[in-house]
């Protein structure tokens, strides 16, 4: 994951983003922790929890927090329902768009919604 600084020209100094924005980076699935951790009684609901959602939103951390609730419940051995959990949804739609992006992937080509990469001269 990256953090990146944008500058807010709009507003007044009183009214400035100075919070960064969170980017997901390839790769970065790995480095995401689980709602359950090693240590029996730690357990982490955040956006940058590993979940359905994986981008770092308001969804994300809801998605994360249902799943850590879950967590607690399992650990206290407790009967209780537990919350819901859901999975992201994708429109059927967007499987060929998925599947063509994955198949440039693995021939090395850039995604096909790359207008300009300083890294593929003359696109």
């Amino acid at each position: 994951m990256i953090y990146l600084k944008e500058p807010r020209p709009e507003g007044t100094a009183a009214v400035a983003g100075d919070e960064p924005l969170l980017i997901n980076t390839p790769g970065s699935w790995a480095g995401r922790p689980a709602a359950t951790t090693r240590v029996p009684n730690l357990f982490l609901a955040a956006g940058y929890v590993r979940n359905s959602i994986n981008l770092a939103t308001m969804e994300g951390g809801n998605e994360a927090g249902r799943m850590a609730a879950n967590a607690v419940l399992d650990a206290a051995g407790s009967s209780a329902a537990r919350a819901r959990l859901f999975e992201l949804y994708v429109p059927r739609e967007f499987r060929l768009l998925h599947d063509t992006d994955d198949a440039r992937y693995l021939l090395g080509l850039p995604n096909g919604f790359d207008l300009f990469s300083p890294y593929w001269p003359g696109r």
